[in-house]
């Protein structure tokens, strides 16, 4: 056999035992995906909530230091259709949308309403529940209407829009921002305040327990939701998904009658 055609035998058996390498060589694996947070969740079976609890009837405090209102039964009702439980991290209200962005907490469920500047910071569920914005005052006040209150202080919850409203349609008021509204509502009570902008629940609630009265009507209409850290798709969808199947079921109805909203 001359060197040339060894050369060519040669050739040839590297050429078929490469292609059998390739043969028999495993596919690349491909890249682990990546978890999503509802992943994550699921897989803690826990969703943590950022909740600031001087809100009454959506979330307050009892005298036993147990977290209690709507907000918190209707959050426990949506955890068990995600299969996991709920911790809630008691949180100051304007700080809960910092500590979503930041992942200190899943999500923040807290009273809060659907507005355009928020949402350039986070995405919301659909709404829960509907509600508005009330001025209450004490029935010896004077206070009349909105134009009443020029010159006046009003006390309202800060980050909330609440604070918003009431800087919106109360010229000429000061609007004093506080970090919960049981302040707000004690600065009514002891005179340092002439009225507190609250959710129209929340109102009603002061209301019927402390003798307030309100100032016209409702001065703005607003929509309950929680909030989420965006890009979460599957979070917001399977929140949305337990929040519609409460609605349809009554369930939603049912808490909303309990806490007398």
């Amino acid at each position: 056999m001359n060197k040339k055609m060894l050369r060519i035998i040669l050739c040839v058996l590297l050429i078929m035992t490469l292609a059998l390498a390739a043969a028999c060589s495993k596919p690349a694996a491909e890249p682990a995906k990546e978890k999503t947070l509802l992943d994550k969740i699921k897989e803690a079976g826990v969703i943590t909530v950022g909740n600031s609890p001087d809100y009454p009837p959506f979330e307050t405090i009892d005298d036993k230091d147990n977290l209690i209102g709507f907000d918190i039964d209707l959050m426990n009702a949506i955890a068990a259709e995600l299969g996991v439980k709920v911790e809630f991290k008691r949180l100051g209200f304007d700080t809960i949308i910092t500590a979503v962005q930041n992942g200190q907490v899943n999500i923040g469920m807290s009273g809060f309403y659907i507005s355009d500047e928020r949402k350039q910071q986070i995405d919301f569920s659909i709404p829960y529940y509907v509600g508005g914005q009330a001025v209450v005052t004490t029935k010896d006040s004077g206070i009349k209407s909105l134009d009443d209150l020029n010159g006046k202080t009003v006390a309202v919850g800060m980050g909330t829009t609440g604070e918003e409203a009431a800087k919106e349609n109360i010229k000429g008021a000061n609007v004093k921002a506080l970090d919960d509204y049981s302040t707000a509502f004690m600065m009514l009570k002891n005179g340092s305040a002439k009225a507190v902008v609250a959710d129209l629940a929340v109102a009603n609630e002061y209301i019927s327990k402390e003798g307030f009265v309100a100032v016209d009507d409702p001065i703005s209409y607003e929509e309950n939701a929680i909030v989420i850290r965006k890009g979460n798709p599957e979070l917001v969808s399977a929140l949305d998904g337990a929040i519609k199947k409460l609605k349809d079921s009554g369930k939603i109805a049912e808490l909303a009658e309990k806490w007398e909203m």
